[in-house]
C-alpha cells in the first residue's frame, strides 16, 4: 500500500450529476475535511468496480457509497441480471430500480471486497426489498451495512451523507495507534485494510454490552481480540484479580460431565464429591466479562441452559432450586465456519450469539489483495514484537537482535503461502512465533548476539521433520485398491468422498480441509458448491 495516497470512497451511481453534487456538498462539510482526507471516485456499473479493483491492488477503499436505483443506466449490458445473484430469484424482482443491492451481492460473494463499510443511498428502498436481501446485508465476516435516511432530502440530505462518511470510513492506522495496540492490548496491528477494520469493530462494540462471538481459524489471536473487548469496556479494572481480564473457559478442554459444574457451580451434596459449594465461572465473573472459547463444541443441553442465562442474567447452581441474578458479558469464539456452527448450536442460541460477530483475520485472508511492501512490513512488526517481549524476561542474559535477512526470507515465505504457494502458516501468528521463539533460543544457546537466516533455517527444517507424515511401507501401497477402499473408480466421487471425509476429520474447518487434500481453499470452495456439498 502506498502511504502517499489517499484512502478511497467509490461511489456507484448510474447519474455523474448526482456524483458531483455529493462532491459539492463534500467540500462544505467541515471546511472541506473529507474532500482532502479521501479520494473520491465515480463508477457508474458493477463492471467498473470489478475493473477498478483490478487495475488499484492493495488501494486502501475506506467506504462505498452504493445507490440502490439505477433507471437512468442507458446501456442494458451495463446491468447484472438478476440471476448473477440468485438462482431462484425473488418474485417480481425490479432489476434497474434494486441494481445497488445485486451489485453489493456480488462485491461480497464473487468476492471483491467483503468487509468495507457501504453505505446505501436511495428513496426507493422498501422493507420487502431488505428482507430479500438479508443474507447479504448481515452476513457474518462481512463489512458494516447502513442505509441513509430516505425522509432527508435536498441539501439535509447531502450533510447527512457527509455526517455518515466522516463517521463511517475507515482510515488507515496511525503509527501511534499501532503503538498503543501493541502497549495496552499485545496486538500487533500492520498495515493491512482488514485489521483497520477488526480495530473499528472492536472500538465500535467494546463500550457495548452486547454478546460478541469472535471468528477465526487457528492461531489468529482471537483471546487477544476478546482481552481488548474487556479493557475497552467499562467492566474493566486492573486493581482487581477477576476484572483485570475475561474469566475464561475452553470448552473444548473441558469434559463434557464437568461443563456444567464450571459454568454454573453447585450446591454441597450436589453429586458425589460434592463437600462443599462452589461458584461458577458466572458467579465468579460478576461484574466482569465471562470469555467461552470453542463455543461450537458445547453440548446441545447446555446450550439451551447457557441460552437461558444469557438471555435473563441469572444462573442456577447444580444442585441448587433458585436462581442467582448475576452481573456479566458474554464473549465467545470459535475457528468453526459458520455453516459448520449452524449445523452444531440449536437455532435459537445460534440466533441469539450470532448478532454481533468480530473476524480476526488470518495470515492468508489478512493479506489477500495487500501489496508485498504490506507483508513485509507486518512481518517486522510480529518478528520484533516477539523477540522484545523474550527480551524483557528477566532471566534472559543481554539482548538479542534480529537480522534484516530473517525477516526478508520470513516475508518471502509468508507471501508465497499467501498466494497459495505453500501451507507453511496454516496456524497463522502462532506459526511464526514459534518459528521467531524457536531460533532465538538456538541462537541464545550458541552464545550468538544476532538471529540469523541460520537460525531460521535450522528451526523450519526441525519444525517440518516434526509435521512429516508417517512413510507407508512399499508393501502395503502395492496393496491398496482404491476401488475396494472408495466403492468406486469414478474420479467424480472419488474427489467428492475425498472432501467429505477430509471435512468431516476438521470439523468443517475449510481451511484445515484444504490442506488435507493438498488444494487451494478457493479451490476446495468451489468445489462444494459444484458438488452441492
Amino acid at each position: 500500500m502506498n502511504e502517499a495516497l489517499q484512502p478511497v470512497i467509490l461511489v456507484i451511481d448510474d447519474l455523474h450529476d448526482a456524483f458531483n453534487a455529493l462532491i459539492n456538498n463534500v467540500k462544505k462539510y467541515a471546511d472541506g475535511k473529507l474532500y482532502t482526507e479521501f479520494e473520491f471516485v465515480y463508477l457508474d456499473s458493477y463492471q467498473n468496480l470489478e475493473e477498478w479493483y483490478r487495475k488499484n491492488p492493495g488501494r486502501f477503499v475506506s467506504l462505498i457509497i452504493q445507490d440502490v436505483d439505477f433507471t437512468h443506466t442507458r446501456s442494458p449490458q451495463k446491468l447484472l441480471r438478476v440471476t448473477d445473484l440468485w438462482k431462484s430469484p425473488p418474485k417480481s424482482f425490479d432489476e434497474r430500480a434494486l441494481q445497488g443491492f445485486l451489485i453489493y451481492g456480488l462485491l461480497r460473494t464473487k468476492p471483491i471486497d467483503r468487509f468495507v463499510p457501504v453505505l446505501f443511498v436511495s428513496s426507493r428502498i422498501g422493507l420487502d426489498t431488505t428482507r430479500d436481501f438479508a443474507e447479504y446485508l448481515v452476513y457474518p465476516g462481512y463489512g458494516s451495512c447502513s442505509f441513509a435516511p430516505d425522509y432527508e432530502m435536498a441539501e439535509s440530505f447531502y450533510i447527512r451523507i457527509a455526517t455518515l462518511i466522516d463517521s463511517l470510513g475507515l482510515r488507515p492506522i496511525k503509527t501511534q495507534q499501532k503503538e498503543e495496540w501493541h502497549k495496552y492490548y499485545s496486538m500487533i496491528i500492520g498495515r493491512s485494510r482488514l485489521m483497520c477494520y477488526l480495530l473499528y469493530d472492536i472500538e465500535r462494540i467494546a463500550p457495548t454490552e452486547a454478546t460478541v462471538i469472535i471468528m477465526g481459524g487457528p492461531g489468529v489471536g482471537k483471546e487477544l481480540a476478546a482481552n481488548a473487548i474487556h479493557k475497552k469496556s467499562y467492566r474493566y479494572d486492573p486493581e482487581l484479580k477477576d476484572k483485570g481480564k475475561p474469566l475464561t473457559v475452553n470448552i473444548a478442554a473441558l469434559d463434557r460431565n464437568l461443563i456444567e459444574d464450571e459454568l454454573f457451580g453447585h450446591e454441597k451434596g450436589a453429586f458425589t464429591g460434592a463437600t462443599g459449594m462452589r461458584d461458577g465461572i458466572f458467579e465468579a465473573a460478576a461484574g466482569s466479562t465471562v470469555f467461552l472459547d470453542e463455543i461450537g463444541d458445547l453440548s446441545k443441553e447446555v446450550q439451551i441452559k447457557l441460552l437461558r442465562t444469557m438471555e435473563y442474567k441469572t444462573i442456577k447452581r447444580l444442585g441448587s432450586s433458585h436462581e442467582i441474578e448475576v452481573d456479566f458479558r458474554v464473549l465467545c469464539a470459535t475457528n468453526r465456519t459458520i455453516e459448520n456452527l449452524q449445523k452444531c448450536l440449536r437455532p435459537d442460541f445460534y440466533a441469539r450469539l450470532i448478532q454481533h460477530c468480530l473476524l480476526v483475520p488470518g495470515m492468508r485472508e489478512k493479506w489477500v489483495g495487500e501489496s508485498y511492501e504490506v507483508v513485509e512490513n507486518d512481518i517486522w512488526e510480529f518478528c520484533d514484537f516477539f523477540v522484545e517481549k523474550m527480551n524483557n524476561d528477566p532471566r534472559i542474559m543481554g539482548k538479542i537482535g534480529l537480522s534484516n535477512g530473517v525477516v526478508k526470507f520470513l516475508s518471502k515465505l509468508a507471501w508465497e503461502y499467501v498466494e497459495g504457494g505453500n501451507e507453511l502458516f496454516a496456524g497463522n501468528v502462532r506459526t511464526l512465533r514459534n518459528l521467531v521463539e524457536r531460533a532465538y533460543e538456538r541462537c541464545q544457546y550458541e552464545g550468538q548476539k544476532e538471529i540469523s537466516l541460520g537460525h531460521i533455517i535450522s528451526t523450519l527444517g526441525m519444525m517440518r521433520l516434526l509435521e512429516r507424515p508417517p512413510v507407508i511401507p512399499q508393501a502395503k501401497i502395492q496393496e491398496l485398491n482404491i476401488e475396494s477402499v472408495v466403492g468406486s473408480l469414478n474420479l467424480v466421487e472419488v474427489e467428492k468422498k475425498a472432501i467429505l471425509e477430509a471435512l468431516a476429520k476438521t470439523g468443517h474447518n475449510q481451511t484445515q480441509a484444504a490442506e488435507l487434500l493438498n488444494m487451494h481453499r478457493d479451490t476446495l470452495r468451489k468445489k462444494i458448491q459444484e458438488y452441492g456439498i
